[in-house]
């Protein structure tokens, strides 16, 4: 079969009706057990850079992902178990019942089971998708509607990030960046150092030197030989060896 007509059947398959991911656990439950194949396909499309065959599902994806609610449902009691929807959430949770401290109303020692609804899957894939169309301004609107529902996620952040640097968004960068790493506490080594590089270009773009230099130098403390750090400190250079225009 074609590739052509592969991403047509499988763009069909992404049209079918499946349960609405509101309500009952039993209904979040069969919404996220339903678009797992389908993630699953997409993500081995983009893996192969078949353009022809993400591009026919992107239609289908935005329909599934305007369906999805503003933000991630709230952690639940769903018979013995309390059922948490994020990841990064999961964690916190996780380590209150470690320390055997209740949470959110739910008592210390409670069975806490981490059940992804795939949330932000479908907004990474639908957002790298636009972005590899050039669709710079709808990519960013995807991520940006990710990180509302999912802020933690380390995949949809990075993405965001390079969306505005493709946009030459530099004022966006530096405060997104500056807010995820301070309440994030999963992210360590070099991908923090990534970040914090990556603010520096924006500070640079803005013309603001000496705060990139700061950035850069953060960056190579937690991470010595980062590439990103010293794209950094080179834009300086060239930028302080510049003469204005007479």
């Amino acid at each position: 079969m074609s590739g052509y007509w592969i991403a047509a059947v499988v763009a069909l398959t992404l049209l079918a009706p499946t349960p609405a991911q509101a309500g009952s656990c039993e209904d979040k439950a069969a919404w996220a057990a339903a678009i797992k194949p389908d993630i699953d396909r997409t993500f081995a499309l983009m893996k192969a850079q078949d353009k022809p065959g993400f591009t026919a599902i992107l239609p289908a994806l935005q329909k599934r992902y305007a369906a999805l609610p503003a933000a991630m449902p709230l952690a639940e009691r769903c018979g013995g178990e309390v059922r948490v929807y994020d990841e990064h959430q999961f964690l916190t949770y996780d380590a209150a019942k470690k320390a055997g401290k209740a949470i959110d109303g739910f008592p210390a020692g409670s069975n806490f089971v981490l059940s992804n609804l795939h949330y932000a899957e479908l907004a990474y894939a639908v957002g790298w998708i636009q972005y590899e169309m050039e669709d710079f301004a709808g990519a960013k609107a995807s991520y940006a509607k990710g990180l509302a529902i999912a802020p933690n996620q380390h995949d949809l952040t990075k993405e965001y990030v390079a969306t505005l640097l493709s946009l030459s968004a530099y004022a966006d960068m530096p405060p997104f960046i500056d807010r995820f790493l301070a309440s994030d506490k999963d992210s360590a080594g070099a991908e923090r150092a990534n970040l914090i590089a990556a603010k520096g270009i924006g500070l640079a773009g803005l013309g603001d030197l000496p705060a990139a230099t700061r950035a850069a130098n953060e960056a190579r403390a937690i991470d010595p030989n980062n590439e990103y750090a010293q794209l950094v400190l080179n834009l300086v250079a060239q930028r302080s060896q510049a003469k204005p225009a007479q």
